[in-house]
């Protein structure tokens, strides 16, 4: 005779647990039943965002210049670990412009690394997801689709620029590390 560990040996004993797992399944369904449904009827509905959301990743420009802020670097290449972006770097007199830049979107992992390497701000994220599409080939974006994508949905916070920061010590906290190492050699002399 088998023993279940409960004290109720065998069949009957294996009988009671399934039932009582029957039974709280029964009981959640019925506790989700009269529940209001938190579907969103999209597209029509759109939900909000959460502050940090960062969907799709889009080429910005300078707000100043007009100018596009890529200078064709390539970290962003790089670091991509599916290796879904291509960039030819054009050089010209006054700063280096990317020929082309392409991304394989629907490759991409959205790991943000490109973003996060930029020294320009030029690659962001922005604060949205909704490209779907039925034909896989409209998901290549070239450097015009990815500056267009970035003209109208707004980026996301995380810039590379502002990650970096959020990564670096506070300034008061290197200038005191600073000085304490003066007080140090000073000491020792």
């Amino acid at each position: 005779m088998a023993h279940n560990g409960r004290g109720i040996p065998g069949f009957w004993g294996e009988t009671g647990q399934l039932v009582g797992a029957v039974g709280r399944a029964m009981g959640v369904t019925l506790l989700n039943l009269f529940r209001r449904p938190v579907t969103v009827r999209y597209p029509d509905v759109q939900r909000t965002y959460p502050d940090r959301f960062r969907g799709i990743l889009a080429l910005t420009y300078d707000r100043e210049t007009g100018e596009e802020n890529c200078i064709g670097c390539r970290l962003c290449e790089y670091i991509c670990p599916p290796q879904v972006i291509k960039v030819e770097m054009l050089k010209s007199e006054k700063r280096n412009y990317a020929k082309t830049f392409t991304l394989e979107l629907y490759a991409c992992e959205f790991c943000e690394l490109c973003v996060q390497v930029c020294p320009t701000d030029a690659i962001v994220m922005l604060r949205t997801f909704d490209l779907a599409t039925a034909d896989r080939r409209s998901m290549l974006l070239d450097k015009d689709r990815l500056h267009a994508l970035g003209m109208q949905f707004e980026p996301s916070w995380a810039t590379g620029n502002k990650l970096r920061d959020m990564q670096a010590p506070p300034k008061a906290a290197k200038a005191a590390a600073e000085g304490a190492k003066g007080d140090a050699k000073e000491r020792a002399e």
